[in-house]
């Protein structure tokens, strides 16, 4: 048995990656020889906690930090090693200051501790991009070009380096030089906008890079250490799509929220010669500057074929969907084969003997289950995400044998491998699904020899390569007796699908197609609920609207008139009246709102940005329904206590009712159970940094704030009570709704009363890795790990 310890946190804003991170290591890692002993996490002021497994299932450090600070004990630095000293191997899941700037490597190279990973000296050069540059420079190693401005030069001196910087390049590209490869990247139009740049940068970072906007392709390869070396996987081109100008990048948002703003494709669309080209280049980056075991080395495809290498990342994401795992798993490599191969490369170099294959067969035998994701909604990549995860997850039942299945956006079905479904969006899937066999020729081809470099017998290699099959509707239907449906509104949550199935006689996790149908009208919801006043249950004022083809500015004056009347409030929240939880929601101030929010509809916008809304944060990206909604629906804007997680100077605090103090707070609350008996679990408390949840807060892992269960005094106000009370209160609303199976359902409620607001209710949540669903399952007595939860929904569908 191998012993692992697993590091994560620390200072960095990429600290909620590094729980993502370490999230998807202890999900796949764990098993056959390895035990994971222990998880610590470095909190901002780089204190260590031992942490239970459970908290990495919260969605952000922020859902936990202030409770930690208060209710925890940092180790000291004994214990701390005492713990380290206790495991085999350490592995630091860190991304960012403290964890890939070699500080945390040189503290357990002072205790004696082996770890995964490259050293501590490396680290700090690595990290650093202009020493890094530097380091390249020696080697003869191509590297985007750069300049240096430090603490020591005056502001005059900064300015002069910026007005002179790269004469040749009509735009500059301005980047801490100690930072992640996302994070405070920005390009500057001209040189006046750099020299603005560089005064708000230097206010938060000592050394700030200055280069020239690059062009030509952008290339990222992941690069593992082999037996005889380093060994380049097959790269990624990473192709921008919905730009607004050549001055967006591939930021934090395009990286870690799924959309289709990130095309990847793998293998590259280029020739054999230039993949081995980049392959090549990467490989001599891990060599020259001392890298172990794995790293990502991110770059410039330029014409003739040279790589100018951008970014070096000694640890390497390890989401979901991460360039890691998408590029593994063209070799045949499951999450779990590509992580035990990093583990074993560390024990090699340690003198620990592992054995190429940690586990025995890893043929599924319990009853086949279709996981169905994807669909032409708004919230189709979310689908993705929650898919993909539902099935990596039931992937280790012994009690299910999952297989996933695409909704492409016209109707068809697609069985997917395990390579094809890692992609980044629906479309990403549906490209490398219909051109599947063109592209497993040229995998294959590529595959081999990096297979051979590794060594990698084919045990250790049990994700499946075979191309992706298309189905019709009416095959798929043949082929299987129970579905997980995955999909999030539309046909998945409208009752479209649930009424197919039970023609068919095919058993489905969720609600029947009346629920859902009631469900997924959010008008209809509410005349239900509006039944439960008496007993503690509300629902907010609202009016159905018909869209109208146009409005002037008369008419969206009238008509701002007739919703007040009808809402009597000064704010309202639009939403199309039966689509998903997320797509259109906006905030509504005045009838200028309106009247815009209304253009936009009309002009089938597909998205919301720095539109001009009163009540809406300008970088606030809102999501459109993909078809024109025929009715909206126009309710109460409830104004809730503000709350947040700030960090003090000594520790995280939860700071509650600075600014507004109005009893309320909006909640969120899964429900499991067979129809008529749904019971509530934990609820969670959903903070919005902007008003109203923003699509990252509720789907993107490292984003938004949830706190479960509410907390009372001293780190809360929740009276005692009533958390019980709204979690009687939406058993009631569930069952009032005939839903069935597992649902999730949104609120405010009172923090004395436990009264409670609903404000809709989804019968197909989002499952994605950082939902709330489990981290509410985890908060149960006795708890439910994740698994074990979507086990559960599927017994339900079964015995339904």
């Amino acid at each position: 048995m191998v012993d692992v310890a697993l590091l994560l946190g620390g200072p960095s804003e990429e600290r909620g990656i590094s729980l993502n991170s370490a999230r998807s290591v202890a999900d796949h890692l764990e098993g056959g020889v390895v035990d994971l002993k222990e998880i610590i996490f470095f909190d901002r002021q780089v204190r260590p906690y031992a942490i239970p497994r459970g908290l990495l299932y919260c969605n952000t450090p922020s859902d936990f930090d202030f409770k930690l600070a208060h209710e925890g004990r940092p180790l000291t630095e004994a214990e701390l090693l005492d713990r380290l000293r206790g495991v085999d191997l350490v592995f630091p899941v860190m991304h960012g200051a403290f964890g890939e700037d070699g500080q945390v490597q040189a503290l357990l190279e002072r205790a004696g501790v082996p770890y995964v990973g490259t050293g501590a000296e490396a680290c700090a050069t690595a990290f650093d991009k202009y020493r890094a540059k530097e380091a390249l420079d020696a080697h003869g190693i191509g590297a985007v070009p750069s300049l240096l401005v430090d603490a020591s030069m005056s502001d005059v001196e900064a300015e002069e380096l910026i007005a002179g910087a790269f004469p040749e390049a009509d735009k500059l590209v301005l980047k801490p030089a100690k930072g992640g490869s996302s994070i405070d990247v920005f390009v500057a139009r001209d040189r006046g906008a750099a020299a603005d740049i560089l005064r708000a940068l230097r206010k938060r970072h000592d050394r700030i890079v200055v280069q020239p906007r690059m062009t030509g392709v952008e290339v990222t390869t992941i690069v593992l250490e082999g037996p005889d070396g380093p060994v380049a996987l097959i790269p990624v081109e990473i192709e921008l799509h919905n730009r607004a100008g050549d001055d967006e990048i591939f930021d934090y948002r395009r990286k870690y929220l799924a959309s289709n703003d990130s095309h990847y494709h793998c293998p590259p669309p280029r020739d054999d010669e230039t993949i081995a080209g980049i392959q090549r280049a990467s490989e001599a980056v891990f060599k020259a500057l001392g890298l172990r075991d794995f790293a990502r080395i991110d770059g410039w495809l330029q014409p003739d074929g040279t790589v100018l290498v951008s970014d070096v990342n000694p640890i390497s994401g390890m989401e979901q969907n991460s360039f890691l795992f998408i590029q593994a798993a063209q070799l045949g490599m499951a999450h779990a084969d590509v992580l035990r191969e990093v583990l074993r490369a560390a024990a090699r170099r340690s003198g620990l003997e592992l054995p190429a294959v940690f586990s025995g067969s890893s043929a599924q035998t319990g009853r086949p289950v279709a996981v169905l994701f994807g669909g032409a909604t708004a919230e189709r990549q979310v689908s993705v995400l929650s898919g993909t995860n539902v099935w990596l997850k039931l992937a280790r039942s012994e009690r299910y044998a999952p297989m996933p299945y695409l909704l492409s956006p016209d109707g068809t079905v697609w069985q997917v491998s395990y390579s094809t479904a890692l992609r980044h969006s629906v479309e990403e899937i549906v490209y490398a699904c219909r051109d599947g066999q063109r592209l497993e020729e040229r995998r294959a081809r590529l595959a081999e020899r990096i297979i051979e470099r590794l060594a990698l017998p084919a045990e250790a290699r049990t994700a499946s390569v075979v191309p992706p099959v298309q189905l019709s509707m009416d095959e798929f239907l043949a082929r299987h007796d129970l579905v997980f449906i995955a999909l999030h509104g539309g046909i998945g949550e409208n009752g479209t699908l649930q009424e197919l199935f039970d023609r068919h006689g095919i058993r489905y996790n969720g609600s029947g197609p009346e629920a859902s149908r009631l469900c997924a009208d959010k008008y209809e919801t509410g005349r239900i609920v509006a039944t439960l006043a008496g007993e503690g249950i509300h629902t907010a004022r609202r009016i159905r609207v018909d869209v109208p083809e146009t409005v002037d500015e008369g008419a969206a004056g009238a008509l701002w008139q007739d919703i007040m009347a009808e809402c009597t409030g000064t704010r309202v929240v639009v939403k199309p009246l039966d689509d998903g939880c997320s797509a259109g929601i906006v905030p509504l101030g005045n009838a200028s709102d309106l009247r815009l929010y209304l253009d936009l509809i009309n002009a089938d916008a597909r998205r919301i940005k720095d539109a001009g809304f009163s009540l809406l944060a300008p970088e606030q990206l809102i999501e459109m329904p993909t078809t024109r909604p025929r009715h909206l629906l126009f309710e109460d804007y409830i104004d809730t206590d503000d709350l947040r997680v700030e960090d003090g100077p000594g520790a995280a605090e939860l700071v509650w009712g600075r600014e507004r103090d109005t009893g309320w707070i909006e909640v969120t609350v899964g429900v499991l159970g067979s129809k008529g008996a749904m019971a509530a679990m934990n609820p969670s408390i959903t903070v919005a940094s902007a008003g109203i949840l923003s699509l990252e807060e509720k789907f993107m892992g490292g984003t938004g704030i949830n706190i479960t269960p509410p907390p009372g005094p001293p780190l809360g106000r929740v009276e005692p009570g009533a958390v019980e009370a709204v979690r009687t209160r939406i058993a009631r609303t569930a069952n009032a709704l005939g839903m069935a199976g597992y649902g999730r359902i949104d609120a405010f409620m009172h923090r004395k009363t436990g009264e409670v607001i609903i404000i809709e209710a989804n019968s197909l949540p989002g499952l994605t890795p950082a939902t709330v669903f489990y981290h509410q399952g985890l908060a149960e007595e006795p708890p439910l790990p994740p698994r074990q939860i979507l086990e559960r929904i599927l017994d339900l569908a079964a015995d339904s």
